[in-house]
C-alpha cells in the first residue's frame, strides 16, 4: 500500500476517533444531568435510556480499540492484512470500515462461529 493511501486511511481513523471521543465526553456530561426522581414511569424511562447508554458507550469504546489497533498497525507496515489468515484485506473494505481486523470470508467464519 502505498504511503499517500496510508495517510487517507490515518486521517479517517483519527477524525473517526475524534468524533467518538467527543461523543462519548458529550455522554458523560449528559448522564451528570439526568434528573432523579418523577414517578415510576419516569424513572423507567431514566433507567431505560440509561441502559441504551451504556450499551452504545460499550460499542464506542470497543470501536475506539478497533482504531487504535489499526493506527498502531499503520505505524507497523502491517495494515491492511487480515489478523487470521494474514491475506491482504480488498482496499474497498478498509475503505468502507478502515478498522476492520479481518478480510470478508474470516469475518464471515468468526461471525458463524459465534452464533
Amino acid at each position: 500500500m502505498n504511503k499517500k493511501l496510508l495517510s487517507q486511511f490515518k486521517k479517517a481513523l483519527t477524525q473517526k476517533k475524534a468524533s467518538i471521543t467527543n461523543k462519548l465526553n458529550s455522554k458523560k456530561i449528559n448522564e451528570t444531568e439526568i434528573e432523579t426522581g418523577g414517578d415510576e414511569i419516569d424513572t423507567a424511562t431514566q433507567s431505560t435510556e440509561r441502559e441504551m447508554q451504556f450499551e452504545l458507550g460499550g460499542i464506542d469504546k470497543r470501536m475506539m480499540q478497533d482504531i487504535d489497533n489499526a493506527l498502531a498497525k499503520i505505524e507497523k507496515g502491517s495494515f491492511g492484512a487480515c489478523e487470521c489468515c494474514g491475506e491482504k484485506i480488498p482496499q474497498a473494505r478498509l475503505e468502507a470500515i478502515p478498522w476492520v481486523r479481518y478480510c470478508k470470508n474470516c469475518q464471515e467464519e468468526a461471525e458463524k462461529n459465534s452464533k
